[in-house]
């Protein structure tokens, strides 16, 4: 069944979503997101001029409470207007608990574990960026055992690094040694990090504080997985001459082609 879709917002992976909604031969139209070939509304209030039945916005749908995320437009919307404009209309975003009413992209589950592995591909290779030596052999720690922590420690060691992965619960801890990396409790932590050429943190709390930082060999690099603000102390990290990358919401940045494709099969697993 074909549907009309309006895109509003959104970063690379709504400008590929729009073009393979539209290679299915669905009717698309954008506003803050120009794509070539399909019909980009000029003013907001030329919106509800349109004929549509699916609206699809930004992921995270909101970066300041107010107006819709629209990186790639100058033009803006805000979330009333939006609220309006997709009033008896199936919606789609992410993060939109208490904002919006519709589908939250990002609760989906399966999308949500696809989308690990854009984020360990993208996170290894800024580990290759910003070193100056071969990943093999060296050692590494992942903090946190959560989906990306999971997927990431997976490509991690068939990469051949020395893989250390710290967890809080017992189950998780039994994974890890299962898997063949080396567990490690929160509360031990301290004891290897000066042994660490590289420190993966996908915990969204602050873990590597003041504390932690100070027991880093200078040389280590950290890249921060977490949602803003991340688990790093960066203000301590930059004092102490501590390379700490953040680098949240990877697959936008590094696969959006490869996400546009997941965000549209969670679309039509969802209308």
């Amino acid at each position: 069944m074909a549907y009309n879709f309006l895109i509003i917002g959104g970063d690379k992976r709504l400008k590929f979503l729009a073009e393979k909604l539209k290679e299915d031969n669905h009717i698309i139209y954008t506003y803050g997101n120009q794509v070539d070939n399909i019909v980009e509304i000029d003013k907001k209030e030329e919106i509800l001029n349109y004929d549509y039945d699916i609206v699809i916005s930004s992921m995270p749908l909101t970066k300041d409470g107010v107006n819709v995320y629209a990186p790639l437009s100058e033009k803006t919307i805000t979330i009333d207007d939006l609220r309006t404009i997709s009033k008896d209309k199936k919606m789609f975003a992410g993060k939109i608990k208490g904002l919006l009413d519709g589908y939250d992209i990002l609760d989906d589950e399966e999308l949500t574990i696809l989308n690990t592995i854009p984020t360990a591909e993208g996170a290894i290779g800024l580990a290759m960026e910003e070193t100056n030596y071969t990943l093999d052999g060296r050692k590494v720690l992942v903090m946190g055992f959560g989906r990306v922590g999971k997927t990431l420690a997976n490509k991690l060691s068939k990469m051949g690094l020395d893989v250390y992965c710290e967890a809080r619960n017992n189950e998780d801890l039994a994974w890890i040694k299962a898997y063949g990396y080396k567990p490690i409790e929160l509360k031990e932590v301290k004891n290897i990090l000066c042994k660490m050429d590289i420190i993966f943190n996908t915990v969204p709390i602050q873990i590597l504080d003041k504390n932690m930082l100070i027991l880093l060999n200078k040389k280590t690099l950290i890249i921060d997985l977490a949602s803003a603000p991340g688990g790093v102390d960066f203000d301590t990290a930059k004092k102490l001459g501590i390379k700490a990358i953040l680098a949240s919401a990877l697959p936008g940045k590094v696969a959006p082609e490869t996400a546009a494709e997941y965000i549209k099969n969670c679309v039509y697993k969802n209308v």
